[in-house]
């Protein structure tokens, strides 16, 4: 394998790693998020200003009720969230055959320990598997291997959360494993600020069958400062149980790329970035976690990259759909 081939892998690779990243957050209100500095223990960012802002748009038919989260004290739940990508890209014109991204299968474990007379929920949760399955296709194996080694470094991560029975987090403490390398320290750590937007917080109107809000939020995800959408639709509620219809908007401005997953010495500037997608959940509010959720997203890039010691720049378009299905017990 030439040079230039692996570093196109390299940036596929990274591209893959964003996109796992960017998109559960709007169907999944209280998945947890890997957040660390150089030691083992952190706090996670607290609410602030850029706290997501929910807005109704339809408060729906009668009757209408609040919606609150209300979990008992040692409900235990497991969820799995499955992620499937399909990839297709051009260099300075040239297009690439399709990647195959391997499945991502992440499995994690959350237990509600405390409710606060105002509602506050607080839970612990663990990360307690996470890999790679499937057909890896035309991805070399030393990219697929470090995909691999990427998300199995985050089993073992565990911590608690605090967030109101709306779904805004309010904070919390995570651990990293003993013997965590420092490239996974540094990715993780990009993380921290992004806590707060990764949740989706309910309307705080009351409303009924066909309510309709938006939730808008900025975030930084890997170096990448992303602006989302996600507007919510509640198609139906009975007997505590709620089915949702979601649309996925994001979109970032041209900027540059500062991570870990990047290729040493590389230099990379996004150009443009716009994703659409829809998808479903099902969701008791007794719970922290959705029954199920599921979502289509499409998203087109366009960056350009250098590489250490070429005076060569790529200019790099992207399309990817990925396809993600969250499922609780």
């Amino acid at each position: 394998m030439n040079k230039k081939t692996l570093f196109l892998a390299s940036l596929c690779l990274a591209t893959a790693g964003w996109a796992i990243e960017l998109s559960p957050a709007s169907l999944s209100a209280e998945t947890p998020l890997v957040v660390q500095q150089p030691d083992r223990r952190v706090s996670a960012p607290a609410a602030n200003s850029k706290t997501p802002q929910v807005e109704l748009l339809n408060p729906g038919v009668e009757p209408r009720q609040q919606l609150r989260l209300k979990p008992a004290i040692d409900v235990k739940q497991t969820t799995v969230m499955t992620v499937k990508m399909d990839m297709e890209i051009s260099t300075s014109g040239r297009s690439s055959p399709a990647a195959k991204i391997p499945v991502s299968v992440m499995t994690f474990e959350t237990k509600v320990t405390k409710i606060d007379p105002n509602g506050d929920i607080h839970y612990e949760f663990a990360y307690t598997n996470a890999d790679i399955t499937g057909d890896t296709g035309n991805i070399p194996p030393a990219a697929r291997d470090a995909m691999r080694s990427t998300l199995k470094s985050i089993v073992g991560v565990k911590g608690s959360f605090i967030m109101d029975n709306r779904g805004f987090h309010k904070g919390g403490d995570i651990i990293l494993p003993e013997g965590s390398d420092n490239n996974l320290k540094q990715m993780v750590g990009q993380m921290s600020k992004s806590l707060e937007q990764l949740a989706s917080p309910l309307p705080a109107e009351a409303v009924g069958k066909g309510a309709k809000w938006r939730v808008s939020s900025s975030s930084n995800v890997i170096g990448m400062n992303v602006n989302d959408i996600v507007t919510y639709e509640l198609a139906s509620w009975q007997d505590g149980v709620a089915s949702l219809n979601v649309s996925i908007e994001q979109q970032a401005n041209p900027q540059n790329i500062t991570s870990p997953q990047l290729p040493p010495g590389t230099t990379l500037t996004l150009k443009s970035l716009a994703s659409q997608g829809r998808g479903a959940a099902t969701m008791r509010l007794d719970r922290l976690m959705p029954f199920r959720s599921t979502a289509s997203v499409s998203s087109n890039s366009e960056m350009s990259a250098k590489n250490a010691g070429s005076s060569e720049e790529l200019t790099i378009t992207t399309k990817m759909v990925m396809e993600m299905t969250l499922e609780s017990k």
